[in-house]
């Protein structure tokens, strides 16, 4: 039994140091020799700089120029029509992205965006490991909701004629999908 303050101090300390040093330690163990086996452990200490982002989290926030700069698009051949409708509205893109970033389609973020479209809320360290793509929608399809295919990274975008038709639906698509299918 504990009976003065003193008493419980050195309990407290003792259950920390048999946490911490007990069974984390065997663990940090098992990390420091599978570091070992192929010399990566040296490399590490030797150049902290590189492997920082490995092991940190990143705590920058997503911009609108990432997201952008993240997709490849999938346009058609130059000079057809259907290549002019897609500048148009890979320009909607863009510009609906900086919308986003600024807080104009609040509650909205550029982090939900990505998760829509990836299933997850951050650009990990090393990229995807899929090419993250955009596709448009064909106009004679008359769907007005972006579609996502998160294996393959797909983010399919709806043509509008007009900016405010588009972001319109881009933010109803994205503020609804989480209660999708949801009974």
């Amino acid at each position: 039994s504990i009976t003065t303050l003193k008493q419980r101090d050195a309990l407290v300390q003792s259950a920390v140091d048999f946490f911490v040093e007990g069974r984390l330690n065997v663990a940090l163990q098992q990390f420091v020799e599978g570091f070992n086996t192929l010399g990566l452990l040296q490399e590490m200490r030797a150049h902290p700089d590189l492997f920082r982002s490995m092991f940190e989290e990143d705590v920058t926030p997503l911009k609108a120029k990432d997201l952008s700069a993240l997709f490849q698009v999938s346009f058609s051949a130059p000079g057809t029509h259907a290549r002019e409708i897609e500048n148009r509205t890979i320009c909607f893109w863009r510009d609906w992205l900086i919308d986003v970033e600024e807080g104009e389609c609040a509650p909205l973020t550029l982090e939900n965006v990505l998760e829509f479209a990836s299933g997850s809320s951050t650009i990990p360290p090393n990229g995807f490991l899929l090419q993250p793509t955009i596709e448009l929608l064909p106009e004679e399809s008359g769907k007005i909701f972006p579609e996502a295919n998160t294996c393959n990274i797909v983010y399919r975008l709806p043509v509008h004629k007009d900016y405010e038709s588009f972001k319109a639906q881009m933010c109803n698509a994205l503020l609804w999908a989480p209660t999708f299918g949801v009974a």
